[in-house]
C-alpha cells in the first residue's frame, strides 16, 4: 500500500510519496551514478531485460531485496512514485517486471515525465509485469504511476498488459485502487472506456481502503499556497479516530500507515520540490514519517540518508527503525518526541529556504545536507540507550510488534520468500 501526492506551483512543483510496505522491510536510500551498460541484457528482479547504451543517474529508494524502486529521482529532474492496484487482470504470479522494475527502468531511461511513461509503456508492451512483490508472504499486484518532471506530470494505470495515461495540470495523487476512467492521452485500447471501472477488482481494494486515504489526500492539495511543510504534514497525517491506538493496533486508513493485523507499514518517504532550477528531496531515509524527519538532500551528494553502500543505508535504515520501536514501547516520551522532532524539521526547512533565497552555490548546499544529517544523527544517539534496549529485548510492545522486532534485519535482503522467511 501507498500514496503519491503531487501539486503544481508558482515555480515548479512538488511530489510527495509514502512507501507502505511489510514493517520489517529496510528501504534504502542509494545513488547510482549515470553509465553505460557493459552487457546486451540487464537483470532486474526475477527476469532480464535488453540493456540501452547509456543510463541515466538516479537516485532512488528501494526495498531491500528487490532490483525495483519505490521512488526516485533521476538527473534530468524526472522523479516517479509507484502504487500497488488490485485488478482482474490474471498471470500476476508469473515472474516479470515488477512495477517497482518499470519505475527504476524508467528513471534510468528517460529524460522527460512523458518519455518515462513511454518508457514504462514500452517495457510493459515488451515484458510484461508480475512475479512476487512481498516481503515475508506471497504478494501478487499490478502497478500505477504518479510521474512530474519539467515538462508536466502524468498519472499512469495499468492491468495487466493494458494501461491508461492521463495528464496531470494542476493537482493529483493515486493511491491503491484503479481511478483513471476518462478523459485520457492515451491507452492501450483505443476508445477504451470506463478503465478503472472495468479492471478494478473490488475486494482487496475496498480493505485497502484506498479510497479513504485518496480523499485525505486530495483535500490536502487543495490547500492554496502549498509548501513543502504542506506536503510533509499531509504524508505525517493520521485519521483523528486512529490517533489512539497507532502504536498497539495500527490502521490502514491513514497516509502515515502503522501496521495493523491486515495492513502494512510506512516503510520510507520522500517529499521532491522543484522551485526554478533548484530542487530538493526531503527524505526520511527510514519507516514511520510522524517519528522521523525528512532530511534535505541535493542529487548527487552523497551524504546520509543517501548512500552508495546498500549495508550502509540498511544500517541507517534498522538504527532509526529500533527507535521508531522504543516510541512504541514507550521507552522513549512520544510528546517530548515528537515536539523536538517538530522544532528540529522546521529549522531544516527554513535554513534550505534561506539558501534558496540568496541563490546559494552547490557548495553551500552540500554543506547544509550534511550539517542536517549530523543534527539528525545527534538527535538519534540521544536516545541510544532506549534503542540499544530495544533490540536486546522488545519487551513493552503489543505482540504484533514483539513478533516483528524479534526478526528485525533477519535476511532483509535475501532474493527470495524463501529465504526471507527463514528464521521468522
Amino acid at each position: 500500500m501507498c500514496d503519491t501526492l503531487y501539486k503544481k506551483t508558482a515555480d515548479g512543483f512538488i511530489f510527495g510519496k509514502n512507501s507502505d510496505r511489510s514493517p520489517n522491510e529496510p528501504n534504502l536510500t542509494e545513488f547510482h551514478p549515470a553509465g553505460t551498460e557493459p552487457d546486451v541484457e540487464k537483470r532486474v528482479t526475477y527476469i532480464t531485460v535488453a540493456s540501452v547504451l547509456a543510463r541515466r543517474a538516479v537516485t532512488i529508494t528501494r526495498p531491500a531485496w528487490m532490483w525495483g524502486a519505490e521512488m526516485g529521482v533521476n538527473d534530468a529532474g524526472v522523479v516517479i512514485g509507484n502504487e500497488a492496484v488490485f485488478t482482474k487482470s490474471k498471470g500476476k504470479q508469473v515472474e516479470r517486471l515488477t512495477g517497482m522494475d518499470l519505475l527504476r527502468l524508467a528513471l534510468e531511461r528517460a529524460g522527460s515525465a512523458k518519455e518515462a511513461a513511454d518508457v514504462i509503456v514500452g517495457l510493459l508492451r515488451g515484458y510484461g509485469q508480475g512475479g512476487n512483490c512481498g516481503f515475508d508472504k506471497p504478494f501478487y499486484y499490478d502497478n500505477s504511476f504518479l510521474i512530474a518532471g519539467s515538462d508536466g506530470a502524468y498519472i499512469l494505470e495499468t492491468s495487466g498488459s493494458d494501461w491508461i495515461l492521463q495528464d496531470v495540470s494542476d493537482r493529483g495523487n493515486i493511491s491503491n485502487m484503479l481511478s483513471q476512467d476518462g478523459p485520457y492521452l492515451a491507452t492501450s485500447k483505443p476508445g477504451l472506456k470506463a478503465f478503472a471501472h472495468r479492471n478494478r477488482e473490488p475486494v482487496y481494494t475496498f480493505f485497502a481502503k484506498a479510497k479513504t486515504r485518496s480523499c485525505q489526500a486530495s483535500t490536502r492539495l487543495a490547500k492554496p499556497d502549498f509548501s513543502a511543510a504542506d506536503m510533509i504534514a499531509a504524508l505525517q497525517s493520521h485519521v483523528e479516530k486512529d490517533e489512539p491506538d497507532l502504536f498497539a493496533k495500527g490502521s490502514v486508513r491513514s497516509l502515515c500507515m502503522h501496521k495493523s493485523p491486515l495492513g502494512d507499514h510506512t516503510t520510507g518517504s520522500i517529499v521532491h520540490v522543484v522551485r526554478g532550477n533548484h530542487a530538493t528531496t526531503w527524505t526520511t531515509g527510514c519507516s514511520t514519517p510522524c517519528l522521523s524527519l525528512y532530511k534535505p538532500t541535493y542529487f548527487g551528494v552523497l551524504v546520509p540518508p543517501v548512500f552508495a553502500k546498500p549495508d550502509e543505508s540498511l544500517g541507517y535504515w534498522l538504527d532509526r527503525e529500533y527507535l521508531v520501536r522504543a516510541v512504541y514501547a514507550g521507552l522513549v516520551d512520544a510528546r517530548d518526541y515528537r515536539d523536538q522532532l517538530e522544532a528540529i524539521q522546521r529549522s531544516f526547512l527554513e535554513g534550505d529556504d534561506r539558501l534558496f533565497a540568496r541563490q546559494a552555490t552547490q557548495t553551500e548546499y552540500k554543506n547544509y545536507q550534511k550539517a542536517c544529517s549530523d543534527r539528525e544523527a545527534a538527535f538519534v544517539d540521544s536516545f541510544r540507550e532506549a534503542i540499544d534496549r530495544i533490540a536486546e529485548n522488545p519487551a513493552g510492545l503489543s505482540p504484533l510488534w514483539i513478533r516483528k522486532t524479534i526478526t528485525l534485519g533477519h535476511n532483509a535482503s535475501a532474493p527470495t520468500l524463501k529465504e526471507r522467511q527463514e528464521g521468522r
